[in-house]
């Protein structure tokens, strides 16, 4: 008797096929937006708080975004270089909107 020799054919799937869509965002750079927008709305939420607590929350986020460090890769330059985002004119947007609220975008995040 012989021995029978199986073949196992792996299956393709239709994304590995064609390839992610133009413009979709990879894993790394949507989990660098969800940081960016996560300090955003911090920033604006606790941007005319009252209580020391608060205070405290918004002084931390406002130093994050005021940072140059780039050697952490979630700091907020890093982040910005990633995303080809300019750190200045980004920076002046936040303090302009300070305490106003945010503009969604609907579908950034969207899958990708």
């Amino acid at each position: 008797m012989q021995p029978r020799i199986v073949v196992v054919e792996d299956e393709l799937l239709a994304p590995q096929l064609v390839g992610p869509r133009p413009g979709a965002l990879q894993p790394e750079r949507r989990l660098m937006v969800a940081v960016l927008a996560h300090a955003l709305s911090e920033y604006h939420k606790y941007a005319r708080a009252k209580d020391v607590w608060n205070r405290h929350r918004f002084a931390e986020v406002e130093a994050w975004f005021m940072s140059d460090e780039a050697d952490w890769p979630f700091s907020f330059a890093a982040i910005c270089e990633a995303l080809g985002l300019d750190v200045s004119y980004f920076r002046a947007g936040v303090r302009g909107r300070q305490g106003r609220p945010l503009i969604a975008l609907p579908g950034f995040f969207g899958r990708g």
